[in-house]
């Protein structure tokens, strides 16, 4: 049975100078070693090192899976030459003119796929024995998530459309940018496939009851650095995180 490894966690920051979309990186070891998003280029090279640690070479990965095209989940796909690149094809058709609201779609990212082997994908698309393609819009017009039955059973690598386990309580993921009500549905049909989840910006977890989860791995910390100044003052400091968001719904995305 396919297994699901983390290689990059998923976190959430905000400053007054940027913010900081940090997209869960999973890593599928099926019949076709797949990763599910491939993070933006911030982590490239944390990326290529969790990759190696994991005793795996950019070339053993045979299949990326964008859950959507924000530029935080996708901009590494070039890492990948060798390996298809499945989407949903009202995605990718989106992601040339995204709403003037979505300020995480680059209008060129259907170019820089332009090069590599795209597999289109709509409905529910059975990849492999134990991996399948679900559809759930909402955060954009064509994000999928992903079911994988483990030894552990069913688990699903929300992106997202389940963003944190906040959503849970909420009933939406972080972030509508195309509709509410399809954000909504995509959290209910995401619970209706397992209870075991990995969202895109936070740790996995497990829902034991409506509103309670348990969270499956211990709690992550992010350590900032940095240079203040020409005389070479520096900082660092580490900051715990915090699952517990609110939901942003874009005037388009209202329905």
């Amino acid at each position: 049975m396919p297994e699901i490894k983390i290689v990059l966690s998923g976190y959430t920051f905000n400053s007054d100078q940027t913010g900081l979309g940090l997209s869960t990186v999973a890593l599928i070891e099926g019949e076709v070693l797949t990763l599910v998003d491939v993070a933006h280029f911030g982590r490239r090279v944390l990326l290529k090192n969790a990759l190696e640690d994991l005793g795996l070479a950019l070339e053993d990965i045979g299949r990326v899976i964008l859950t959507h095209a924000h530029w935080d989940h996708s901009q590494n796909t070039d890492l990948f030459p060798s390996a298809e690149i499945v989407i949903h094809a009202k995605e990718l058709e989106y992601s040339k003119t995204p709403r003037p609201s979505d300020h995480a779609t680059a209008r060129y990212f259907s170019d820089t796929l332009s090069s590599q082997k795209v597999v289109e994908v709509e409905g529910e698309t059975v990849l492999e024995p134990g991996v399948k393609i679900i559809e759930t819009p909402g955060h954009t017009r064509g994000h999928i998530s992903v079911v994988v039955d483990t030894h552990n059973g069913p688990v699903c690598i929300g992106g997202d459309a389940f963003s944190d386990a906040g959503a849970l309580y909420r009933g939406t993921p972080a972030l509508v940018f195309w509709s509410e009500s399809e954000a909504r549905q995509s959290i209910r049909d995401i619970i209706s496939e397992s209870s075991i989840i990995y969202p895109g910006h936070d740790r996995p977890f497990k829902i034991i009851h409506q509103d309670q989860i348990e969270y499956l791995v211990e709690s992550p910390s992010i350590k900032f650095t940095g240079v203040l100044d020409q005389m070479g003052s520096t900082f660092s400091f580490d900051v715990s995180l915090s699952p517990n968001r609110g939901t942003t719904v874009q005037p388009e995305a209202n329905d």
